[in-house]
């Protein structure tokens, strides 16, 4: 889905009572904080000028106000606490993957839980005489366990490595969701979370069990970076210092400086591998709707 701006609004501007206006006569919109302002918007371009016209009637009090119990409460509720829950009913598919993040945390780190671990990885845990080892990729194709090859992106070590990743997900996995709709999203992160995950499998030195969002992260980067380049659109106006960040971050694990700080050191293969798989997947994407505009 792709939104369109209707009008700007300062971030002191209280717009409870507009949204309720708005939410009273069925019109479909949204309130974004884009750029330092409030930006209020609708889902097709064609709304754009006559919801326009209603803010600007609304403002003059033009409108005649139609109270109910229903948008008294919402008028009530504090902006901020209302765009948050908006916030989360319009993006599903990321509150699952958190959500779902938190679990393979839990399966982790709370006894009960830690025998749902060895499905989680990917590839088998063998019990032999010697112990458990590690099986192989092969393994995991010839036992049709094909989960294998995306559930560690569920799997998380420690408290830092959960909430780093479910506050990266939730910034800019929503951004994501929103501008390519749940369908497409779901898609990227099983394409994206397989590639990183095959990524860090193949990386040069031991192998060794590993886990996180972060390469669906990194893949998030990826396309954001690829499509504000190509093809910039306000849903995925992430400021730039964000994405510099994360790659100086990903310059800097590479280079072995964090494992000094961190059991068990980073999945540099799944953060470059997800890096990459994000850009071919945007570039694809783009290269596709283009070719969808020739022929229309």
């Amino acid at each position: 889905m792709s939104w369109s701006n209707v009008k700007q609004f300062s971030l002191q501007h209280d717009l409870a009572p507009l949204n309720a206006a708005l939410a009273e006569r069925g019109i479909p919109h949204r309130i974004v904080e884009l750029s330092g302002a409030q930006v209020l918007q609708v889902p097709q371009a064609e709304l754009v000028e006559p919801v326009s016209e209603f803010i600007q009637a609304w403002e003059e009090g033009r409108v005649p106000s139609k109270p109910s119990s229903d948008s008294a409460s919402v008028a009530q509720t504090p902006p901020e606490r209302q765009e948050f829950w908006q916030s989360l009913v319009r993006a599903p598919v990321t509150v699952a993957l958190i959500l779902a993040s938190i679990f393979g945390f839990a399966c982790v780190e709370f006894a009960p839980l830690r025998a749902f671990v060895a499905q989680l990885t990917f590839v088998p845990v063998i019990p032999t005489q010697q112990g458990l080892i590690l099986g192989s990729l092969q393994d995991t194709i010839q036992s049709q366990q094909f989960w294998r090859l995306l559930s560690p992106a569920l799997l998380h070590f420690s408290i830092f490595h959960i909430v780093f990743n479910a506050l990266w997900t939730w910034e800019l996995g929503r951004r994501l969701e929103w501008s390519m709709g749940p369908g497409l999203y779901v898609v990227f992160f099983v394409i994206t979370g397989v590639a990183s995950n095959l990524a860090q499998y193949f990386w040069p030195g031991p192998q060794s069990l590993f886990g996180g969002m972060s390469g669906v992260i990194y893949a998030m980067v990826g396309y954001i970076g690829i499509c504000q380049w190509l093809k910039p659109e306000p849903l995925l106006a992430v400021p730039k210092g964000i994405l510099i960040f994360m790659l100086a971050w990903l310059g800097i694990c590479m280079l072995g400086v964090v494992d000094f700080f961190m059991a068990g050191g980073v999945a540099n293969g799944a953060h470059l591998g997800g890096l990459i798989s994000g850009a071919v997947f945007a570039l694809g994407k783009l290269g596709l709707a283009g070719k969808t505009e020739n022929v229309l």
